[in-house]
């Protein structure tokens, strides 16, 4: 069972980054650099973006049910859930702000409490994971990608990519990254 379960939330983040990256590849009217993931969700190929969230939440949940200790366990639960509600509503802004004369939307508001429970939930998993998988070679991959995340923004800033889409982008494949790590470490 424990096997099994290992496997669908590999294959729910497999199929979550492989749905943006097909987007992306499909999208060139969304610049990565100037636009958020969520806004893929907006034109006639917008379901893929939600069933790319729904895949990741079933993947968070899942891997949540494998996971010791409490905190790190509903850590993944609230990320779980802001994908579920990253996939139920929709963004309403463009390149990260609201299109001006536009009113925020009720939908708008839950989907961006969504996208903050992801990240408040990785980041938190992330800190507790730590404490809880003592194995040294997990906690300096781990210090690595917290690097790797504390450099983003400058190096971008340095190398005249400091759009915001490229920081989001950044963070999401650090926080993939992480989840594929402490998947392996745990089964």
């Amino acid at each position: 069972m424990r096997l099994r379960s290992s496997r669908t939330a590999a294959i729910g983040l497999a199929g979550f980054i492989g749905l943006v990256v097909a987007q992306h590849l499909s999208r060139d009217d969304l610049p990565p650099g100037q636009h958020f993931v969520s806004e893929y969700a907006n034109g006639d190929d917008g379901f893929v973006q939600v069933i790319a969230f729904g895949c990741w939440a079933v993947s968070l949940g899942v891997q949540a049910s494998l996971t010791e200790p409490r905190v790190t366990r509903a850590a993944l639960g609230v990320a779980a859930a802001g994908s579920v509600m990253t996939a139920c509503f929709a963004t309403v802004t463009v390149a990260g702000k609201l299109p001006e004369g536009m009113a925020k939307t009720t939908a708008g508001q839950l989907h961006d409490i969504g996208s903050l429970l992801i990240f408040a939930g990785l980041l938190i998993a992330v800190g507790a994971s730590t404490r809880a998988l003592s194995r040294p070679g997990y906690r300096r991959r781990v210090t690595a990608l917290a690097g790797a995340l504390l450099i983003t923004v400058p190096v971008m800033s340095a190398l005249g990519l400091d759009e915001p889409g490229w920081g989001q982008r950044a963070f999401i494949a650090i926080g993939c990254a992480w989840q594929a790590l402490h998947l392996r470490e745990i089964t």
